[in-house]
């Protein structure tokens, strides 16, 4: 039905999201005779026919809520949770939600090999799994029918059918680890080993409730359904949600729905009625005269409910609390129509006067990675991002940002800076800008190193520590001007470390005349890299001395670039070859970018994506925060105390790394060689002398430039001495060796090629 209504509302002109909660498209017509089948095919072509529908399966609508905001969870997808939320807030939501069939409630119902029909028929049709050898079959319905035809086709013999609609009666099922004889009308035993059940429907009506009606109950179907004439005109309701009848007539009504749909979302004024469907008689078959299990997830049982409505509880909303029926994680989709049974026979009253419970979303249990693995941000994109997709570039979502993670082959493209020249799209790096005349004195509270002495045009790397010691961020700062600096954060550390500063300049030193903007975006940020890269950026640099001499290494210039006035020019190198760090204004990036490329042409250029640059840092040993750190790590820990400077009077962290610097049992960073044609992953543990954790490896790759792996890995600081043998232990129990190196620079450790 749910299919039907959606073809028809796409031919009229609509467009449509199907959604889905099977693997695929079909509903009960899956596990079906060979009409139903198809059916279902001719149903699937249309819907594959019309490039309005788009199609959701492995999903299931979670909540309506005011507006027809609906929320859906699909599952099986890439994303860091394995599913998805997704917000729609369609025009008119069509409910085609079908009927679950109930369970039917004696001694016994819990013991496996107890099933429903349309489990068993599913199991045959959809599976190929015979789900016993010996069969009691309790029908009270077409569907139990159909259960035993396809049980006795495929080689199931039906030992007894127990008829409920002429008084048959399932009295209780006995074996231990599995059903073994069930008991039948009569007393009579009868040995088997599955038991199928088919004793009526319930109508999910979750949806409908959520959009504030309440399901009205038929005696004559002994089921509740909605009410169409109470739901408001933005939802309607096809299929076994609305009726009962044949696939065609079904269908037919799905259509007329759809059709409806379609005019009310172009803003008909006047909804029109849908001529409803039908109910089939069915007897009230809820319960044996012996009590089973009604909520099988809470383990609770009809004798509960006879003993909680006996203490008072004769309200099905004080039942559901004091004995949790349909509090658990099924909500109601299968016990709510039993337990409203059981409470009216134990009270007297029919269970259209006990009424049901109220469906709140959400309809499914829904995991916290659902609801935390959408893009609850907004995404950062570079004005770079469109040249990167245009030509193939594989995204990485980093942070807030997309950025290119590799175009290709990121080995390749590592080579290509070594020997060449690369370009980069580092926009995502944080920069901060500072102005005021205290900008020194805020930098040496910041920083664990000293500022006051960086003349204008210079670049100074630094690191930041919390209160605690640990390492917080590193980057650069570059003095433009004497009262003007740049400062630049890692990119997933900038809002860090912007509120970081902010807290200093309001909380700790409002009399610092310090004036922070934030230019992280406003620039357009690149670095070209490798030995050709000079020669490169000479050719659209009309401003600024290149030459060694006039714009040496950790120096700073502003000029124009490709014409474009007020660039920022670093000279450092995080990979380690003779490159430029670029900020540009950001309306001009796109336009920086090809022109540098252009100008690279004859030198071999060509971009290079965030999975070389980390190859390259790791070959010349520079550690990432966050990654070669972690929330314990000090200075000290991570090779960087040669930059804390203790004898100034106070910045963060100070006394925690005045500490620090008495003790000499801090891990240590070292770079690893592991045997040739291993790469460890990141992560795997090294061991000490007697088998315990001594560290772990914190970043691996093979290096083009050396062809082996190289590593940076945090160790106890006894096995941190260059030249030992480290015992590294791989995620599929294999153990290697490998050795600490003198550097952590495996690549130019004199750094000659960044001076060059």
């Amino acid at each position: 039905a749910g299919m039907a209504a959606a073809v028809a509302a796409a031919v009229d002109g609509c467009r449509v999201l199907l959604v889905d909660e099977g693997h695929a498209l079909g509903g009960h017509l899956r596990a079906g005779d060979a009409d139903d089948l198809a059916a279902l095919d001719a149903l699937r072509a249309e819907v594959a026919a019309d490039p309005a529908i788009e199609v959701l399966t492995d999903a299931v609508v979670i909540g309506r809520y005011d507006g027809n905001w609906v929320g859906i969870v699909q599952r099986d997808v890439e994303a860091p949770a394995g599913e998805r939320l997704i917000k729609a807030r369609p025009s008119v939501l069509i409910v085609a939600a079908g009927l679950i069939e109930r369970p039917y409630v004696f001694a016994g119902n819990d013991r496996p090999g107890v099933m429903l029909s349309t489990g068993v028929r599913r199991l045959i049709n959809l599976y190929a799994v015979r789900p016993g050898t010996r069969a009691v079959v309790a029908s009270a319905n077409a569907a139990g029918d159909a259960a035993i035809r396809d049980l006795e086709r495929v080689g199931v013999e039906v030992a007894h059918v127990e008829d409920l609609r002429d008084g048959g009666e399932l009295l209780r099922t006995r074996g231990r680890g599995r059903v073994t004889a069930a008991q039948v009308r009569g007393g009579r035993w009868v040995d088997c080993d599955l038991v199928v059940t088919a004793a009526g429907w319930t109508a999910p009506t979750s949806l409908t409730n959520m959009a504030g009606d309440r399901p009205v109950y038929h005696p004559e179907a002994a089921r509740f359904v909605p009410d169409p004439t109470r739901l408001p005109p933005d939802v309607m309701v096809v299929g076994g949600l609305a009726g009962d009848g044949t696939t065609s007539t079904l269908v037919e009504h799905a259509r007329t729905s759809g059709q409806e749909a379609a005019r009310r979302a172009r803003g008909a004024a006047t909804p029109r009625p849908v001529t409803p469907l039908g109910l089939d008689p069915h007897p009230a078959t809820f319960r044996a005269s012996t009590h089973g299990f009604v909520d099988l997830s809470e383990d609770v049982t009809s004798a509960d409910l006879v003993a909680a409505a006996g203490e008072g509880y004769d309200s099905v909303e004080l039942l559901k609390r004091y004995t949790t029926v349909t509090m658990g994680p099924m909500q109601g989709k299968l016990e709510t129509v039993n337990a409203v049974a059981v409470l009216g026979e134990a009270t007297g009253r029919d269970p259209g006067e006990v009424g049901t419970t109220v469906w709140r979303p959400p309809y499914q249990p829904v995991t916290l990675g659902a609801l935390a693995s959408g893009a609850h941000d907004p995404i950062r994109r570079s004005p770079m991002q469109p040249w990167h997709e245009a030509t193939g570039a594989v995204p990485l979502v980093a942070g807030a940002w997309v950025r290119p993670d590799h175009y290709g082959d990121p080995q390749a493209e590592a080579r290509r800076v070594r020997e060449q020249v690369g370009l980069i799209d580092v926009t995502p790096i944080g920069k901060l800008d500072l102005a005021g005349p205290d900008i020194p004195d805020l930098l040496e509270l910041l920083y664990v190193n000293r500022w006051r002495k960086l003349p204008v045009g210079r670049v100074r790397y630094g690191v930041m520590c919390g209160e605690d010691g640990v390492v917080l961020d590193d980057g650069v700062v570059g003095r433009l001007a004497d009262d003007h600096y740049l400062m630049t954060t890692t990119s997933s550390g900038a809002a860090a470390v912007r509120e970081w500063v902010e807290q200093w300049l309001q909380l700790e030193r409002p009399d610092l005349r310090v004036h922070v903007t934030p230019v992280t975006t406003a620039y357009a940020s690149m670095n070209l890299a490798g030995p050709a890269s000079r020669d490169v950026l000479a050719a659209v640099c009309e401003d600024v001395d290149l030459t060694p001499e006039a714009f040496p290494y950790l120096h700073v210039r502003t000029g124009r670039i490709a014409g474009v006035d007020g660039c920022v020019l670093w000279r450092i190198g995080f990979t380690g070859e003779l490159s430029y760090e670029l900020h540009v204004p950001a309306g001009y990036g796109l336009h920086v970018w090809e022109a540098l490329l252009e100008a690279g042409h004859p030198h071999g250029i060509g971009p290079f994506g965030v999975e070389a640059q980390r190859i390259l840092r790791l070959e010349k040993g520079h550690l990432i925060v966050g990654q070669d750190t972690d929330g314990l790590t000090h200075p000290r820990s991570a090779a960087l105390d040669w930059a804390v400077k203790l004898d100034k009077p106070d910045f963060a962290g100070r006394p925690e790394l005045a500490w620090d610097a008495e003790r000499e049992d801090h891990p240590r960073l070292v770079a690893l060689t592991p045997p040739d044609g291993e790469v460890p992953p990141e992560a795997s543990q090294i061991l000490d002398a007697q088998g315990g954790i001594a560290g772990r490896i914190t970043s691996s790759r093979r290096s083009p430039t050396l062809g082996r792996a190289v590593c940076l890995a945090q160790v106890a600081a006894e096995l941190a001495a260059p030249g030992t043998v480290v015992t590294i232990v791989l995620p599929d129990g294999r153990r290697i060796e490998g050795r600490v190196e003198e550097h952590l620079a495996q690549v130019d450790p004199d750094g000659e090629r960044v001076r060059g």
